[in-house]
């Protein structure tokens, strides 16, 4: 296939910038309008909220961490800047380094301590954070003047007092447009994949080599020390930093102001910011009950518009454009019919060159116990370079646990196993993958929001450095071009180039299941894990998922395999080894499995044997 052919599909399209022009040369002449005073103030305001808000989405919108206690980290940035600018007498644009830098560390150390919350036990953790802040900012009065707060706070005026309005305001928007350019590459570079990836469930990420507890604690750093910027701002435009600014309500309002605009969404952050100023001012005269109405806005936009604002208005864009989303559901017989066209079509040829592996897999010995209960009692298995090794037995045997043993996911009581000459007992998820163990998942984990080719290229080894990432894509060059093409060509070996630009969402379960394969042979593995591959498909599609596995293993992939369709295990395995509870009972060619007694008794039944 020509490089024409491919370039449509492999490359990505630069990003317009002419939203970014746009909104530069407003940005410059607005303070030379004949306008209001007020409406500078106001446009200061949502520059600054607005980077507070971009960096909540961050956190919940890509990583699905949550958190309420984002007051507390604006708390941190108003504070830092405010006594160092005011008490110790430094320079205000080095007291905003200062505040931004002491909310960073409070979120990274949020990060690490939350390390295994997630869901409501993090918001809870966050929303306790935030009460501390906030109660220290009331009780230490004699740093923070407690309720009566720090008058006298200097402006950000570069030198220029004359003009410290126009001057602000063209230092908080640049900062916002820096702040905003961020996100955009954040959203569109792997950093916002690994990221993704995590939101979708952490085993997952770990698996294709993601740090996940690195990357935990640095994006709640990073959406902390956006969080801290905006505080900084706001207490040197309002020249007072009292601490009831920073209650639970400030975290309510930046929390309704992501959801609103539109979780994980670039525009969202700006469009929610928006919608929060105006729901300021429309209740200004009922303050008292602003709780209330930020909860109920906050429940009906989960209910009624869970895309928010910014998914709105891309729906009436694609109305618009007349446009419609491709079919996600086909006949079956239609979609197993596809399927297996498209395994017809992929041909080996396509997949990145790669050596036969001479890696074994030696299990020795592993147990594991839940509650005194051994799911796993001394089991044995050695997996030889370049065959299918499947792994049997009636549920319960404890098939999958040895399979998240060798994974990392679950630690062996005892017993050591050794990927070649590796150890790998000491070692967590993401350092096996790193060494060559990559996996498929019995419950599909994909990125659900993002392309079928951006799903592969999850699987595939990082090769630049992220700043010459940033660099190329702010030049509008071609984002990790080598990367999508090898990523491509796994999708052609699969027979699923054409839908390369997709949703997986709009593909049927069997395409789903290839995507999935597709991601663990980018990460170019010296053994290939397999969770029941074929659970929920029907015969056509397990045949046809039979042939790739075989076409893998000719490759040069071994593969582990857990799956419970007999058929499909004796026609695609080299060895077998078969369990039954926690213990195996054997281990042999398929011939040799279907003819031991013991196996017929314990598992195939007396009318295997045909």
């Amino acid at each position: 296939m020509s490089d024409n052919t491919l370039r449509p599909s492999t490359a990505r399209q630069p990003s317009s910038r002419l939203p970014y022009t746009v909104a530069i040369v407003i940005f410059l002449l607005l303070p030379w309008l004949p306008i209001n005073g007020f409406y500078l103030f106001l446009a200061q305001t949502f520059f600054y909220t607005a980077i507070a808000v971009t960096g909540l989405n961050l956190l919940l919108g890509l990583s699905g961490q949550m958190s309420i206690g984002q007051a507390g980290f604006y708390a941190l940035g108003a504070y830092g800047s405010a006594l160092t600018s005011l008490k110790l007498g430094w320079p205000v644009p080095l007291s905003i380094v200062f505040g931004v830098l002491i909310a960073a560390i409070g979120g990274g150390l949020v990060g690490v301590f939350a390390l295994r919350t997630r869901g409501l036990y993090l918001a809870m953790t966050t929303l306790a954070v935030g009460y501390i802040l906030d109660i220290v900012g009331q009780r230490w009065i004699s740093l923070t003047g407690g309720a009566m707060g720090l008058s006298g706070v200097p402006n950000l005026d570069l030198g220029f007092p004359k003009m410290s309005s126009t001057v602000f305001f063209y230092v908080t928007g640049a900062s916002l447009i820096v702040v905003q350019v961020l996100a955009d590459f954040i959203n569109q570079s792997r950093l916002g994949r690994n990221l993704r990836a995590i939101r979708e469930s952490e085993v997952f990420a770990a698996s294709v080599g993601v740090e996940v507890s690195l990357w935990k604690a640095a994006i709640f750093a990073f959406a902390a020390a956006l969080a801290g910027l905006g505080g900084a701002f706001f207490a040197h435009q309002s020249g007072y930093v009292g601490s009831d600014a920073f209650s639970v309500r400030l975290s309510i309002a930046l929390l309704i102001a992501t959801v609103v605009g539109g979780l994980g969404t670039k525009t969202g952050p700006l469009l929610g910011t928006l919608i929060l100023l105006a729901i300021v001012e429309v209740i200004a005269g009922i303050d008292k009950y602003g709780l209330l109405i930020y909860g109920g806005i906050l429940l009906i936009v989960l209910l009624a518009f869970p895309k928010g604002a910014a998914g709105i208005l891309a729906s009436l864009t694609q109305r618009l454009k007349g446009g419609r989303q491709h079919d996600t559901q086909g006949e079956p017989s239609q979609n197993t019919q596809a399927l297996s066209d498209a395994v017809q079509k992929g041909d080996a040829a396509a997949l990145p060159k790669q050596q036969h592996s001479r890696t074994s897999l030696s299990i020795q010995g592993i147990s594991k116990s839940y509650s005194g209960l051994k799911a796993v009692d001394q089991v044995s298995i050695d997996v030889k370079p370049n065959t299918i090794h499947g792994l049997i037995g009636p549920n319960g045997a404890g098939k999958s646990t040895i399979i998240n043993m060798i994974a990392g996911i679950y630690r062996a009581d005892e017993g050591s196993i050794h990927l070649g000459d590796q150890d790998l007992s000491a070692l967590d998820i993401a350092d096996r993958a790193k060494l060559g163990l990559a996996r498929t998942f019995q419950n599909l984990q994909l990125i659900e929001g993002v392309s079928v080719l951006d799903n592969v290229l999850l699987g595939i080894a990082h090769k630049n450095s992220y700043m010459q990432d940033f660099s190329t894509w702010l030049s509008g060059g071609e984002l990790e071009g080598d990367e999508r093409k090898e990523a491509f060509a796994i999708l052609e070996f699969f027979g699923l180039a054409q839908f390369a630009d997709r949703l997986p969402t709009q593909l049927p379960y069997g395409h789903r299941k290839l995507i999935e394969l597709a991601r663990a042979i980018a990460q170019r593995p010296k053994m290939l894990l397999l969770d029941e591959p074929i659970a929920g498909m029907n015969t056509q599609e397990a045949k046809a998922i039979a042939q790739v596995i075989i076409k893998l293993r000719d490759h040069g992939i071994t593969i582990v395999l857990v799956e419970h369709n007999m058929e499909f295990v004796m026609s695609v395995c080299d060895t077998v080894s078969v369990l039954n509870f926690g213990k195996l009972i054997a281990c042999g060619t398929p011939a040799e499995i279907q003819n031991n007694p013991e196996v017929i008794q314990a598992y195939l039944g007396t009318g295997a044997k045909k």
